[in-house]
């Protein structure tokens, strides 16, 4: 009888650990489609990536290796008037959404914050700075822990500084 027992044990763990390795397997590979319609094919346990073009699958050069970091700048005053923000603080977290209506994608926003009491009454004013990357045209979102948010009465905003770099081809998210 424990014999038994022991075999049908044995046998069902053994089974587990093959489908679990047939799985893995069989959803080693992602197929992701780039905005300009290109298709990558992504390796998901060594992170190597193909370009795919019809029948063609060519290899992305050093996949493994850091990509380079591009410089970031400011951008201009005129620019920011494009840049639309709806957000408000709830529970300690100003959050919200931004949309970005230039031609350059956003990697950083700094937000000017004035929360007041009930009465009209500032209660505090401070600078946030939030790192997100939005691509033009795109909305994206935000969450920005404050202290002293709770029951805050009119809360208002302007986007004091916002940060571009150019975007990549050669990285599936464009990135």
């Amino acid at each position: 009888m424990r014999k038994t027992i022991i075999a049908t044990v044995s046998i069902m763990v053994f089974g587990m650990a093959l489908v679990f390795f047939i799985h893995s397997a069989h959803n080693r590979f992602a197929l992701v489609i780039n905005e300009d319609g290109k298709t990558y094919q992504i390796d998901k346990r060594s992170g190597k990536t193909w370009l795919i073009e019809g029948d063609k699958k060519t290899p992305l050069d050093a996949p493994d290796q850091p990509r380079p970091k591009l410089e970031e700048f400011e951008m201009a005053a005129e620019d920011l008037k494009n840049l639309q923000v709806e957000g408000r603080i709830r529970k300690g977290t100003f959050f919200g959404k931004l949309y970005n209506g230039t031609g350059q994608p956003i990697t950083r926003v700094t937000f000017k914050v004035n929360a007041r009491e009930a009465d009209g009454r500032l209660r505090w004013s401070r600078d946030f700075t939030e790192g997100m990357f939005v691509k033009p045209q795109t909305t994206g979102r935000f969450a920005i822990t404050v202290t002293d948010g709770d029951d805050v009465g009119e809360v208002s905003w302007i986007i004091v500084k916002a940060f571009t770099r150019p975007l990549t081809n050669d990285s599936p998210a464009g990135r």
